[in-house]
C-alpha cells in the first residue's frame, strides 16, 4: 500500500489501484500515522491531531481506527502499547521518500535523486487536509524543504549546462530578496550566454535590498557580480575531483588507440581487467585511462590507484584500498566491529568512483573477494584491474594488452619505434631516427616483441652503445637462450632475455644493491641507500625508478632480482638486515608519533607500510615470534592513529598463533596485544583479563623497551583503569592517561571530571603532539562553556580544529569545526559559524565516516537555534537526530540534546506543547552525558515553570547543578530567564529549599527527574 500526501490525499493498494477512504477524519488519521510510517504514534498525539481542542469521548479514536481498518485492511493499522502503527514501509509514503531523496541528493550532489524527489510532487502538500493544524504545520515545513531542494537541484542543473531558465525565473521572482535565488539566476543567465541580463539581475537585487531592507548585497553576490564583469564566472561550483594519481615523469607513447578502447570498455563494464605478461605496460595503460576518466569528470567522487605488489596476503587488499583513499575504519580508540571491506562498502555506497587495482596477480583470491563484494554493494563504483591472469568473477571484461606494433613500411610512426626513440633521447640527447639507424631500431623492437619494458631497457643502453650494436648483442643473446625453457611463452622468454642481458652488464656494486632493494616491495628512501653511485647506475639503466622521494623496481624486474638473490645464497642475510632496518625505522617513527615530528612520522610509516608488513609476514612464516611482536609493538599506535583496526587484528592474531616460545621481555606485550585484539572483536570486557595481566607483568619494563607503549596504553582499553597519578607515568603516556580520564570524567562527572584536561593540555603542548593537544582542547572548550567563558571555549576548539586539520585526521577535524561553529554562533559571529560548519561537514563527507558526518550535520540545529531561526531548527532535526542512533557513546547523547532543542524551540516561540524530552526513552537518559542531562533538566525546569509548577522547576534547576557541578553557563536558555522567574514565583527561601532538594539527587535519579517515572531495573 502507498500513501500519497504531496498533493491531495491519495491511497493506493499493491496493484496501484485507488482505495476509497470517505471522511476527512479517516484521511487525517491515516496521514498522521503515515508521517511516522512503521512506528507507533501515541493515542494522545492522534487525538490531538484529529480533534485538536475539541477532545472527544475516550472511545472516539478507537471507533475511527475501526473504520479505517475496514477500508484498508485490519492488518494495516496495528495496535501498540500506547497507540497505533501504520504497517507500511516508510518508502511507501511519498513525503518520507521525498525527504530521503532530498537529503541524499543535497548531501552528495546527486542530481538524479533530486530529480526523482521533485517528481513526487502532484500539487501543494496535504492540499485537502489543511483544515487540520498538524497538516498545516507539516505542509509549511514540506513546502520550505521543497523550495530548498528545488534550488539545490537547479544549481546542479546549471552546473551541467542545462538551460533551466523557464523554471528558475518565476521562482527567483517569488524570492526576490533571497540572494541565493538571485545568484543562481545570475549563473544560469551567464551560462546560457546572457551576461548582460545576469548583471541586470544584480542591479535589481541591489536596489530592492536597499529600498526594502536598507542593506547591501552580500559579499558572495558582489563577488559573483565582479566575476561576471570580468567574464570569468564559473557556471557553478563543481565538485572537487579527488584522486591519488601521480603525474608521470615520462610521456605516454604508442598506446593511444588502446587508451581510447580501454576508456570505452570501462564505460561499458564495471570491472575491466587489463591482462598481459610482465613488462607489457598494463600499469601505465591503466593509469593513463584513469587519468583520462578523471579529466572528463565521469568519476566525480574520486579516482584511486591502489598498488598491490607490496601486499603480503589476501587480507591486506581491503586495507590497501583504505590507505590509498586516505580513509580509516573508525575514529581513534573508537570501538568498531567493522572490517576494512565493510568500511569500503560504506565509503563507496553512493559514490560514482573508479579504483585501479594494480598487480592483482599477487593476491588473486583477495582481489576477487573484495571486487565482488564492492561491485555488488556499490552500484556507482567501477574497477580497472591489472593482472597477468583474469580475476575470474562474474561481470568481468578482459582487455588483453597487445604488443606495441612495429611497422617496417612506416617505422617512424610505429608505436614501438616511437617509444624506443623517445627513451633513447633521454639518455643520449640529440639522437634521432635516420637512414643509418632505422633498420637497427626496427630490428630491436621486432626482436623484443614490442614489449614496452624490454624496449625501454634496450633504449637505456643507448648511453654506451649505438642501435646497431644493441641489435647485434640481442641477436647473440637470443641465440644463446634459444634452447632454454621452450615451454615458456615467447614474450616471457623475450623479456627474461633482455632483463638477463641488462643484469649481466651491471657492475658488482649495482647487482648487490639491486638484490638488496628487491626484498623491499615498497621501495626505499634515499637515506636508506648507502651506495649512491650504484643507485645512479641502476636508475640510468631503467632497472630502478624514482617514485617521488623513493626508489623502487618495477615488479617484473624485482621478481628477477629476487631470483638472483636466492641463487646467491645471501637471501637470508639480506632478509635479516631488512628486518633489522625496518624494526629500527618503525621504533624511531613510533617515538616521533608522540612528538612535534608526528606528521613526518605518519608519512614515513605509510610509505614504508609494504616493507614493514613484509617483515611481519616473514616472521610468521619463519616462526620468529620475537621479531613479529617487536614490529607489532612499534606499529600499534600508528595503526590506532590511522584507524587500521583490521590490519592490527589480522597481524596480531597471525603473530600470536606462531607456535614458538615468547621471549620474556615481550610477554607483557603479547598479553596486552591479545587482550586489545579481543576487545576490538568482542567489546571492552572481552580482553580485560589479558590486558590487566600484561600491565602487571610489564610494570617494571624499561622506558625504551619494546612494548613500553602497550603497557602505558593498556588501561585505555579497560573499563576500570586506575588513575594516571597512581601509575607513575610521565610525558606523552601521562598526557594520554590524563586525557582519557578527562574525556570520560567530563561525561560522567561534569566539571570535576573535566579538570584533568588542563594538565593533559600542558603535557601535550610541551611535546608538540597535535592529536593529544587537540583532544585536550576539545574537552577544555566544553568545560569553559559550562563555566560561561564562551570566548575561551571558541578559542580552544578553534585551535583544536586547526591542529587536527594539520595532522590529517579529517574525521576528528570535521567534528571540531562543527563544535567551533556553535561557539562562534553563541559569540555572535554568524558568518564565521556557517563557514566553520560548512568546512566541518565538507571534511566529514570527504572521508565519509558516518558518525562524523552525522555529528557535524547535527550541529546545524543548535547553530540555527542560537541564531533564532526556530522554524529551520525543526526542519533540520528530523533528518539528523536519528542518524547517530546506535553509535557507541553518541547515539543516546544526541537524542537527548535533540529533544531538548525541540522543547527549547517551543518555549522560545511561546506556542505549542513541549514533547521532546517527555518522548525520550529510558535508554537515552541512562546513556547520556551529565552535560546533556543538565541541559535537559534546565529545559524541563522551564517547561515546569510554564505549567505553573515553580517548585518542580527549582528542583530541576538544582538537579542540573548536581549533574554538571556548576550552573550551566552555555547560554542556550538565557532568554527564558528560568531561574530568575522561578525565584520570583517562590521567593528566595522556598526556591533555595526546592533547589537544594534537586541538588541532593544523583545520576540514578535522572530517569525519574526527566521522564517522571521510576527507573526500571
Amino acid at each position: 500500500m502507498r500513501v500519497l500526501l504531496l498533493g491531495s490525499f491519495d491511497l493506493r493498494d499493491d496493484d496501484d489501484q485507488p482505495i476509497e477512504l470517505a471522511g476527512a477524519r479517516l484521511r487525517a488519521l491515516v496521514a498522521r500515522l503515515a508521517f511516522e510510517a512503521g512506528r507507533e504514534v501515541s493515542a494522545d498525539t492522534l487525538t490531538d491531531a484529529i480533534w485538536e481542542d475539541d477532545a472527544p469521548s475516550a472511545n472516539a479514536l478507537q471507533a475511527l481506527v475501526s473504520r479505517v481498518r475496514k477500508a484498508i485492511g485490519a492488518d494495516k493499522v496495528a495496535r501498540g502499547a500506547a497507540g497505533y502503527r501504520l504497517d507500511v514501509e516508510p518508502g511507501d509514503v511519498d513525503l518520507v521518500r521525498f525527504e530521503r531523496l532530498a537529503e541524499a541528493g543535497r548531501r552528495g550532489g546527486d542530481l538524479a535523486a533530486l530529480r526523482e524527489a521533485a517528481g513526487l510532487w502532484r500539487g501543494p502538500a496535504l492540499a485537502d487536509l489543511l483544515d487540520y493544524r498538524f497538516a498545516q504545520n507539516e505542509a509549511v515545513r514540506l513546502e520550505r524543504l521543497r523550495a530548498e531542494t528545488t534550488r539545490d537541484r537547479l544549481a546542479l542543473e546549471v552546473a551541467t549546462g542545462t538551460d533551466v531558465l523557464s523554471e528558475l525565473e518565476p521562482l527567483a521572482a517569488a524570492h526576490s530578496l533571497d540572494e541565493r535565488w538571485q545568484a543562481l539566476l545570475m549563473r544560469a543567465l551567464y551560462t546560457t550566454g546572457r551576461p548582460a541580463e545576469a548583471l541586470d539581475v544584480y542591479e535589481r537585487t541591489r536596489e530592492r535590498l536597499a529600498d526594502e531592507l536598507g542593506a547591501d548585497p552580500s559579499s558572495e553576490l558582489a563577488d559573483l557580480h565582479l566575476q561576471i564583469l570580468r567574464q570569468s564566472a564559473a557556471p557553478a561550483e563543481r565538485p572537487v575531483r579527488r584522486s591519488n594519481l601521480k603525474s608521470q615523469l615520462t610521456s605516454f607513447v604508442g598506446r593511444e588507440d588502446d587508451l581510447a578502447a580501454l576508456v570505452e570498455a570501462v564505460e561499458g563494464a564495471r570491472l575491466v581487467t587489463v591482462t598481459g605478461p610482465g613488462g607489457a605496460g598494463k600499469t601505465r595503460l591503466a593509469t593513463e585511462t584513469a587519468a583520462r576518466i578523471a579529466a572528463t569528470g565521469s568519476a566525480p567522487d574520486g579516482v584511486w590507484f591502489v598498488e598491490l605488489a607490496s601486499t603480503t596476503d589476501g587480507t591486506d587488499v581491503a586495507p590497501a584500498v583504505l590507505r590509498a583513499i586516505g580513509a580509516r575504519e573508525a575514529g581513534l580508540l573508537e570501538p568498531s566491529a567493522r572490517d576494512a571491506a565493510s568500511r569500503l562498502e560504506e565509503y563507496f555506497a553512493d559514490q560514482n568512483a573508479l579504483i585501479v587495482l594494480d598487480n592483482c596477480e599477487h593476491q588473486l583470491d583477495g582481489v576477487a573477494d573484495l571486487a565482488a563484494r564492492l561491485l555488488g554493494a556499490c552500484p556507482g563504483l567501477r574497477v580497472i584491474a591489472t593482472s597477468r591472469e583474469a580475476i575470474a568473477i562474474g561481470g568481468e571484461r578482459l582487455y588483453p594488452i597487445p604488443p606495441l606494433a612495429v611497422s617496417e613500411e612506416d617505422p617512424a610512426s610505429s608505436p614501438a619505434v616511437r617509444l624506443f626513440v623517445e627513451r633513447a633521447v633521454a639518455v643520449r640527447p640529440g639522437f634521432k631516427l635516420d637512414a643509418a639507424n632505422t633498420e637497427a631500431v626496427v630490428e630491436i623492437c621486432r626482436r623484443l616483441d614490442g614489449l614496452p619494458l624490454a624496449v625501454e631497457l634496450a633504449a637505456a643502453r643507448m648511453r654506451a652503445l649505438d642501435a646497431a650494436q644493441i641489435a647485434a648483442r640481442l641477436d647473440d643473446r637470443f641465440a644463446l637462450l634459444a634452447g632454454s625453457d621452450r615451454t615458456a611463452p615467447a614474450r616471457h622468454r623475450t623479456l627474461s632475455a633482455v632483463i638477463a642481458w641488462s643484469w649481466e652488464l651491471l657492475s658488482d656494486p649495482e647487482r648487490t644493491l639491486a638484490m638488496h632493494m628487491s626484498v623491499y616491495p615498497a621501495g626505499l628512501a634515499l637515506e636508506a641507500i648507502d651506495d649512491l653511485d650504484a643507485l645512479a647506475g641502476l636508475v640510468d639503466k631503467s632497472l630502478v625508478d624514482r617514485d617521488g622521494e623513493r626508489y623502487r623496481m618495477l615488479e617484473t624486474i624485482r621478481s628477477y632480482a629476487v631470483a638472483r638473490l636466492e641463487e646467491s645464497g645471501d637471501a637470508e642475510t639480506v632478509a635479516d638486515a631488512m628486518a633489522k632496518h625496518c624494526i629500527a625505522l618503525a621504533e624511531r617513527s613510533d617515538l616521533e608519533l608522540r612528538t612535534a615530528a608526528q606528521i613526518a612520522a605518519v608519512s614515513r610509516l605509510t610509505a614504508e607500510h609494504g616493507n614493514l608488513v613484509t617483515v611481519i609476514g616473514r616472521a610468521v612464516a619463519t616462526a620468529d615470534i620475537g621479531t613479529g611482536l617487536q614490529m607489532l609493538s612499534a606499529l600499534f599506535w600508528y595503526w590506532q592513529l590511522r584507524g587500521s583496526y583490521s590490519e592490527f587484528r589480522h597481524w596480531t592474531e597471525a603473530v600470536l598463533a606462531v607456535p614458538a616460545e615468547i621471549p620474556e621481555h615481550l610477554q607483557s606485550a603479547a598479553l596486552i596485544l591479545t587482550g586489545v585484539a579481543e576487545t576490538a572483536r568482542n567489546g571492552y570486557l572481552a580482553g580485560q583479563d589479558d590486558i590487566k595481566e600484561g600491565i602487571a607483568l610489564g610494570r617494571d619494563i624499561a622506558p625504551d623497551a619494546p612494548g613500553r607503549l602497550l603497557v602505558s596504553m593498556g588501561p585505555a582499553f579497560l573499563p576500570d583503569a586506575p588513575p594516571a597519578d597512581d601509575r607513575g607515568l610521565a610525558g606523552w603516556e601521562l598526557g594520554t592517561a590524563l586525557l582519557i580520564e578527562a574525556a570520560a570524567g567530563s561525561q560522567l562527572q561534569g566539571l570535576e571530571g573535566a579538570a584533568k584536561a588542563d594538565r593533559a593540555e600542558a603535557v601535550f603542548a610541551g611535546l608538540g603532539e597535535r592529536w593529544g593537544l587537540a583532544s585536550a582542547l576539545r574537552v577544555k572548550a566544553e568545560r569553559l562553556g559550562w563555566e560561561g567563558d564562551l570566548a575561551g571555549a571558541e578559542h580552544a576548539v578553534a585551535e583544536a580544529a586547526r591542529l587536527l586539520d594539520e595532522l590529517g585526521t579529517l574525521g576528528d577535524a570535521s567534528e571540531a569545526y562543527a563544535e567551533l561553529a556553535l561557539w562562534q554562533a553563541r559569540n555572535g559571529a554568524a558568518d564565521q559559524a556557517w563557514r566553520s560548519l560548512e568546512r566541518g561537514i565538507a571534511l566529514a563527507e570527504d572521508v565519509r565516516e558516518p558518525n562524523s558526518i552525522a555529528y557535524a550535520r547535527w550541529f546545524r540545529a543548535p547553530v540555527l537555534f542560537t541564531l533564532g531561526r526556530y522554524d529551520e531548527v525543526l526542519e533540520v532535526l528530523p533528518g539528523v537526530e536519528g542518524a547517530l542512533d546506535g553509535a557507541i557513546n553518541l547515539g543516546e547523547r544526541m537524542r537527548v540534546l535533540s529533544s531538548s532543542l525541540k522543547d527549547l524551540v517551543v518555549l522560545a516561540r511561546g506556542e505549542g506543547r513541549p514533547e521532546g524530552i517527555a518522548g525520550l526513552e529510558e535508554r537515552h537518559v541512562v546513556g547520556a552525558a551529565v552535560a546533556d542531562l543538565a541541559m535537559a533538566s534546565r529545559v524541563s525546569a522551564a517547561i515546569a515553570l510554564a505549567d505553573g509548577d515553580a517548585a518542580a522547576a527549582a528542583r530541576k534547576l538544582g538537579f542540573a547543578r548536581a549533574m554538571l557541578g556548576i550552573d550551566d553557563g552555555r547560554g542556550y536558555d538565557a532568554a527564558l530567564r528560568t531561574e530568575e522567574r522561578t525565584r520570583e514565583a517562590l521567593g528566595d527561601k522556598a526556591f533555595q529549599e526546592e533547589y537544594n532538594k534537586g541538588a541532593a539527587l544523583g545520576r540514578d535519579d535522572a530517569v525519574e527527574v526527566l521522564l517522571g517515572r521510576s527507573k526500571r531495573h
